[in-house]
């Protein structure tokens, strides 16, 4: 390792991000992870086995990020109706302004790692925080639909959420005629 650097995964993580940013995700590959974080390859390959595997990692922490500003947002609401769709909308709002999220969930540019992604764990883990801040209240109060399972539901939201980030509707133009659709149609799938 040629930088002296006390977490070498971070630092890993970190030159990833600046590659996919300044690169692309589809052009960044192992060796220029290895370059950019100042590593060899054989230490980059012992933290992470493969170059997917460096993106999965990556995306996670954007996506802890992520999660972590809206729950606090969030934690003015108590309404599980308010819950879902304001969450949902502090989503469509918040990943288009990280660079990186924008680049994976939010265009067309990246779909292979988007399908990557949707297959990591990450889903899972963003699913189950999910269940926690916006469902689990719904789930409590006995609101939630029952003839289908928590998680299908949630794996339901994230679809309406990659359904407006990568293809802005032709008819809904304002933040708030989003909120009026929202309640008007996901609230009732979801609620009781």
């Amino acid at each position: 390792m040629s930088k002296l650097c006390p977490d070498p995964e971070a630092e890993i993580l970190r030159a990833a991000k600046q590659c996919y940013l300044s690169d692309g995700i589809a052009r960044t590959g192992m060796r220029e992870v290895a370059a950019a974080a100042g590593v060899a390859r054989s230490t980059l390959y012992r933290y992470f086995p493969s170059r997917d595997d460096v993106l999965v990692a990556t995306i996670k922490l954007e996506m802890e990020e992520a999660n972590n500003r809206i729950g606090k947002r969030l934690g003015q609401y108590t309404d599980p109706a308010d819950l879902i769709v304001e969450g949902l909308l502090m989503a469509i709002r918040d990943i288009p302004q990280r660079p990186l999220l924008k680049a994976v969930f939010a265009s067309d540019e990246d779909a292979v790692a988007r399908r990557i992604i949707w297959n990591s764990d990450i889903i899972v883990s963003f699913g189950e925080e999910l269940m926690d801040r916006v469902v689990q209240p719904a789930l409590d109060a006995n609101l939630l639909q029952t003839s289908v399972a928590p998680e299908v539901l949630v794996e339901w939201v994230y679809r309406v959420l990659l359904s407006f980030l990568t293809l802005p509707s032709n008819w809904i133009k304002t933040e708030e005629q989003l909120r009026i659709t929202l309640h008007a149609l996901l609230v009732p799938v979801l609620l009781r």
